[in-house]
Parts: structure tokens; sequence; C-alpha cells
């Protein structure tokens, strides 16, 4: 899975055109990864319950791997939209870590997770983050006029971490609430 995230990591750089492809890889190939494996049970009535709610991953990218049942939403196009999944394919969602470090060019995905009325439904996660003390700083070419167009401040993962672990509800606006208390944070100091 390392391999696959490295290789991910620079196929994202060369998509945004940068002049050094494997820029966002280097944050990685020492970094951290999480892997889960989620369970949801079957939920008589599945309109009154979420598997886990609507939220944006903190971390870099998400690759997940879903068995054959329904149950991950993603929000786009102002509505909850099914995943349906596919025998042996993965699902790659950008974090808030990779929205940060593409500038905001890549956006978070925000999604959620369902459950069924009669299956069982499981997955196994892959939670891509850089090593905790990396600085999380785009690619010069992605601030196109300097520091003033930087849209989130430097930041390292354990920063990140610590905020959303101590009792923040992430969800799609976790980054920019993480860049206003990193400011008064730093104000602070």
């Amino acid at each position: 899975m390392n391999r696959l995230n490295l290789e991910l990591m620079e196929l994202l750089g060369i998509s945004m055109g940068l002049k050094d492809r494997t820029y966002f890889r280097r944050f990685f190939e020492d970094g951290n990864a999480i892997f889960r494996c989620n369970y949801y049970p079957p939920c008589k009535q599945p309109e009154k319950a979420l598997g886990v709610g609507p939220h944006n991953d903190p971390t870099a990218i998400t690759v997940l791997l879903q068995d054959d049942v329904v149950g991950l939403e993603v929000f786009a196009s102002g509505k909850w939209q099914t995943v349906r999944p596919r025998p042996g394919a993965l699902v790659v969602n950008v974090g808030d870590t990779f929205m940060a470090l593409s500038n905001g060019n890549y956006k978070s995905c925000f999604h959620r997770a369902v459950v069924n009325m009669e299956k069982v439904r499981r997955s196994l996660v892959y939670f891509s983050c850089p090593r905790e003390d990396k600085l999380i700083i785009p690619p010069p070419e992605l601030v196109e006029g300097g520091e003033t167009s930087r849209k989130y401040p430097d930041f390292t993962w354990h920063q990140l971490q610590r905020f959303t672990q101590s009792g923040y509800r992430v969800d799609n606006t976790t980054l920019e609430k993480f860049s206003s208390w990193i400011a008064s944070d730093s104000s602070k100091n």
C-alpha cells in the first residue's frame, strides 16, 4: 500500500503539471499510514443510523477497498450520491492534508458511510499521512502571487492530528477552522 501511495502522489504531481513530479511523493516516503478494517452491522432502520457521519478525512489521501454492499456516499452536485462498489476496484479520496498541499487545487472529499437494512458491510481503508514533523508547504508553482495567495498556513501532520483529536468534530470545514486555530495559536507565541 505504501508503494501505491507513493505512485499516486507522483501521479497527482504529474496531473498538476509540476516541474518536479516527485514533489508530493517526498512528503510520504518516510511518512506514516493508518490501516483500518470497518464493520457495519445491518440495521433494521437504516434511515435512523449512520455508519460514519459526514466528514472530510484529515489525512492526505484515503484508499478504500469495499465489499459488494453499498454504503459509501459522497456529497457532490448538492446531494448525497452512492459510490457503487466494483469488484477489485479501489476508491481514492483526497483529504484535507493533500488539499492544503495542493493549495486548494484538489478538494477534500466530503463523504459518509450509511448502513444497510439486511447485509453486513465491510471495508478496508488505508489513510496516507506524512511524517509527523514534516512541514506541509505547497510547491512554489501552485502559489501564484507569493505568500499572499497561499490558501492555508504551513503546518505539520502532528498539529492537524492534535487539532482533530482534541475534541473537534471533523466535518467539511475542518481545514478552514484548523487554519484559524493555527493563526490564533501562533499569535500566542
